[in-house]
């Protein structure tokens, strides 16, 4: 008999995706910005535009 993939299978596999896509975000940031001095601050600032792109499509702020 054949099986497909399992739950566990599927959940790693969009994990890695997740963490693929956010390192290269991550890396970006610290890239384009000359003020950032390791990928720790890239990954709060893209933390942080985030939260703020959420709180703007929500009206929430400004």
């Amino acid at each position: 008999l054949l099986h497909g993939p399992d739950e566990v299978d599927l959940v790693y596999s969009g994990l890695e995706d997740t963490m693929i896509t956010s390192y290269h975000e991550i890396r970006e940031a610290y890239k384009s910005n000359s003020g950032v001095e390791d990928m720790r601050t890239a990954a709060f600032i893209c933390s942080i535009n985030k939260v703020g792109s959420s709180y703007e499509e929500l009206g929430i702020f400004p």
